[in-house]
Parts: structure tokens; C-alpha cells; sequence
């Protein structure tokens, strides 16, 4: 029974994902005649999407559900209950010329139609979660970039691939945008960390910027390369950079704290030595608190300014401002 499941944080290979699916199951001949997208759809609208006839000439048709409520949260509607057991069964039932595809930004297997969906015994669902990187598995993220530059014919040198992610953070489409952005410069050469660093979008003053917040020095300065940043990039992207900058500050810190050696710093985190001594030099008089904190409040205005509780500049400032 051809049923799918995708979902996770990592937007990127999510989406692109999706794009794959898309390619394997849909005749781009037949059009809508053989796709389908529900979009946060209503029981009446995903019973009459499965339920309906296809008229795509005996290929298969891609019915796409994205951001299903009952994949994360329970319903409780006696109505809906009755529904969600009419969707099920035709589910039980699906013909082989229809593709159900559950596409979702999370999902909460202890809920009923979630659980029921992952552990169905006879079933057979597709299931494919995408993970953001955490801030601390930068070579992981900067090898994924690295996969997911060549699958798009772009060459780009591992070293730069990792002073990428060093410089934006782990979150792969903003990588990917500033990875086509320079295979345009390089027209065809491979991007070397000569090239990133000539056109990266967080030139050295960004990072002096956040030596200066961390510092809590220069406010005036910090503010206005903070605008001139905020003109070329959304603060999201600047949130990830943020989070993978304190990310190893408060890496190298703690390793200091357990007595680490800085030669062994340099080896785990695979940064050459004079940079390990430069940035413990420079944020040796920062308490070990302050970056702990500042890391902890950045985590949370992120999540509020990505669920909507603030406006995303404004949490950005107020992050600034602390």
C-alpha cells in the first residue's frame, strides 16, 4: 500500500524529499489529473480527496496531506473521532493507483492516528524523518552540504563546505543559497574557502559584532552592523549563526573547565590551534554563565520568533539588546 510519511525540522531534505517523491509518482503529462495537496486539510476535505475517482489514465496519483492535525495532536470531537475511524479504514483499504503522502513539520506518535499510522501491522508505510543538525555537529552538516551540492552539480571543496557552516550555522538552506550563490561566482571550479570568505554573507565584522555583544561592549556599533546584516539576510539565518558561534564559545569553555588541553581542543573540533588560543584568549574574562545564558535566550526568542509569538526582527534586537 503505497502511504508515506515525512516529517521533521530540517526544511531543506524535507522538501527536497517531497521534490523526489514528486518526480518517481507523477506523470507531469497528466497535470492535476494525477496530484493532489491538502494543505492543513479538515476531515471532510481528506475523505473526499481519497475517496474520489482519478481520472490519470491508469498511472498513479499523489495525494498529498500536508500538516495533518492528528499527527501531533489527539482528537477529541466524538464527531471527528467517528471521521478519523472513516479515514482509517479507507486507508486500510487504498487502492494501489493512489499515493498518500503525510507530510508534516512534526508528529506525536503517542497520539492515536500517529501511533496507529507508525506501528500498523500490516500496513506498510514509508516512514522518513528529517533532523536539524544540532549547533555541535558542524562536520555533519558541512558533509550533508557537501552531498547535497554535488546531487546539484556544484563542486565545493570540504574545508569550504565547513567554514560555512562555521559562519551561518547548521541550518541547510541558507547553506545551500549561499552554495549556489558562489557556484555562480566560480562558474564551474570547485568553491574553495578563499571564495566563502570573499563572499560569504557574515564578512569579519559579524563576528567581531558578536565578540563585542558577548562583551557587552559597543552597543551603538552592535546595532549598527546588526542593520546592515538584517538588510542582506532574514533573522532566522542570523539565529542559526548566532547559535553555532556561542555554540563553540561555550564548547571550548566547557572543555576548558574539564582541563582539556588546547592542542586536543583543536583536534576534537578540527580547527586549527591558533584559533583555539585566539578565542580562549579573547572570551577568557566572559563568565562561563553569561555564555551559557545568552545561548539558553537565543534558543527561546528563535522559537518565538518561528512560531509567531514575536516578529522575527524584533527578537533578533531584543537578543542583541541582552
Amino acid at each position: 500500500m503505497p502511504i508515506s510519511l515525512y516529517y521533521g525540522s530540517e526544511e531543506y531534505l524535507l522538501h527536497q524529499a517531497l521534490s523526489t517523491l514528486r518526480q518517481a509518482v507523477i506523470n507531469p503529462g497528466l497535470g492535476a489529473l494525477g496530484h493532489r495537496v491538502l494543505r492543513e486539510p479538515g476531515f471532510p476535505e481528506i475523505l473526499e480527496a481519497l475517496g474520489a475517482v482519478y481520472f490519470n489514465l491508469g498511472g498513479q496519483t499523489l495525494i498529498e496531506v500536508h500538516e495533518f492535525a492528528p499527527l501531533y495532536k489527539a482528537v477529541s470531537d466524538a464527531g471527528d473521532e467517528k471521521q478519523l475511524a472513516e479515514f482509517m479504514a479507507l486507508l486500510e483499504s487504498l487502492e494501489d493507483s493512489k499515493h498518500v503522502l503525510f507530510y508534516s513539520s512534526k508528529v506525536n506518535r503517542s497520539v492515536k492516528f500517529a501511533k496507529w499510522l507508525t506501528t500498523h501491522k500490516t500496513l506498510t508505510v514509508t516512514i522518513r524523518e528529517f533532523k536539524e543538525f544540532p549547533f555541535y555537529k558542524q562536520e555533519d552538516a558541512a558533509h550533508c552540504l557537501v552531498q547535497e551540492c554535488q546531487r546539484k552539480g556544484i563542486a565545493i571543496e570540504p574545508k569550504a563546505a565547513l567554514l560555512m557552516v562555521e559562519q551561518q550555522g547548521v541550518l541547510l538552506r541558507p547553506l545551500m543559497t549561499e552554495a549556489e550563490k558562489l557556484s555562480v561566482y566560480t562558474a564551474g571550479r570547485p568553491i574553495t574557502v578563499n571564495d566563502v570568505l570573499a563572499l560569504s554573507n557574515h564578512p569579519e565584522n559579524t563576528f567581531q559584532m558578536l565578540g563585542d555583544w558577548l562583551h557587552s561592549r559597543n552597543r551603538e556599533h552592535i546595532f549598527q552592523i546588526l542593520d546592515e546584516l538584517l538588510l542582506r539576510q532574514h533573522p532566522l539565518q542570523l539565529f542559526a549563526l548566532i547559535q553555532s558561534w556561542l555554540g563553540g564559545q561555550f564548547q571550548l569553555r566547557y572543555w576548558q573547565e574539564l582541563g582539556y588541553s588546547q592542542t586536543r581542543m583543536a583536534e576534537l573540533s578540527q580547527k586549527h590551534p591558533f584559533k583555539i588560543k585566539t578565542d580562549l584568549q579573547e572570551f577568557a574574562a566572559t563568565p562561563f554563565s553569561r555564555i551559557n545564558t545568552l545561548r539558553q535566550k537565543a534558543v527561546e526568542l528563535e522559537w518565538q520568533a518561528k512560531t509567531g509569538a514575536l516578529e522575527s526582527r524584533l527578537a533578533i534586537e531584543m537578543l542583541f539588546a541582552s
